[in-house]
């Protein structure tokens, strides 16, 4: 008798449990396109986001324009984009006034060259001198004797304003500090990887989640090599949050309002992590 009851209760139990793991993995009610975009440095762990998001939420569609920062930025305040994606922080001289920014990860800048490349450190006034043509040849930082073919981003790009603004190029009040106008001008971050591979000496700058070991090798910094621990205890310099935008003051939709949680949920920061990226909770 008693095993009977033993039986009838664990029966009842499995039954609750798979309902109670069924109701929190099931579909919600949520639907309708939610229209993003900005940043191609983000695309990789924003994907898998995206992935994982409409697998809970069937009825709904992310749409993600893979078309630079600045234009992530500008589309969200002229209300075309409910959420854009940042590779670097707003500005402050009031252009892009009227926008909130939602960390969701910090992503190194890796400087990658040429794998037969023998250099394996600059420092920040040797990446100063290459980006403005100051320095030309590889055997002036400790390479081969052979002329320097700098990579870079368009204007606009998250990516070369964060590495910009790092190594001190391109102000405004000092015209010393242009990059070189002979540099190779790429539209994103893959882009800049297959140039610098397929060049032996080329120098590029790139996400670190989307470095690719055996197409380029990464060189340090200041005399510090670009990894997950460097970018965590702050010891590699290089690094830039990525930001999720939203217009001050607008009502989001539900459906873009649960990708936010769902980004910033423990879940989501745990998607982060495994692109190789650091969370920001």
């Amino acid at each position: 008798m008693k095993k009977g009851i033993l039986i009838v209760l664990g029966l009842v139990l499995l039954v609750l449990l798979a309902f109670t793991f069924a109701s929190k993995n099931k579909p919600t009610a949520l639907t309708g396109v939610v229209k993003t975009g900005g940043s191609t440095s983000v695309e990789k762990v924003m994907n898998s986001l995206i992935y994982q998001f409409q697998l809970y939420n069937r009825d709904v569609r992310i749409d993600y324009e893979m078309n630079g920062s600045g234009d992530g930025i500008k589309s969200t305040l002229s209300g075309l984009y409910e959420i854009g994606h940042s590779s670097r922080d707003l500005k402050t001289d009031g252009s892009e006034s009227g926008l909130k920014a939602i960390p969701y990860a910090i992503d190194g800048i890796a400087i990658v060259v040429n794998k037969d490349n023998p250099v394996e450190n600059l420092t920040k006034e040797e990446l100063f001198g290459i980006y403005t043509g100051k320095i030309t040849n590889w055997s002036d930082v400790g390479g081969k004797d052979a002329l320097i073919t700098v990579v870079s981003r368009e204007q606009g790009s998250g990516t070369r304003s964060a590495f910009s603004e790092t190594v001190g190029l391109d102000l405004k009040e000092r015209p010393e500090t242009a990059q070189v106008t002979s540099a190779t001008i790429t539209d994103s971050t893959g882009a800049v990887q297959t140039t610098v591979m397929q060049n032996p000496n080329a120098i590029g700058y790139m996400s670190f989640s989307d470095v690719d070991r055996d197409k380029v090798k990464t060189v340090s910094y200041n005399g510090v090599e670009i990894s997950e621990e460097t970018l965590r205890s702050d010891t590699y310099k290089l690094k830039r949050t990525f930001l999720m935008v939203v217009k001050e003051g607008a009502e989001l939709s539900g459906s873009a309002q649960a990708f936010l949680d769902f980004v910033l949920s423990d879940e989501g920061q745990k998607i982060v992590a495994a692109n190789n990226l650091i969370p920001v909770k």
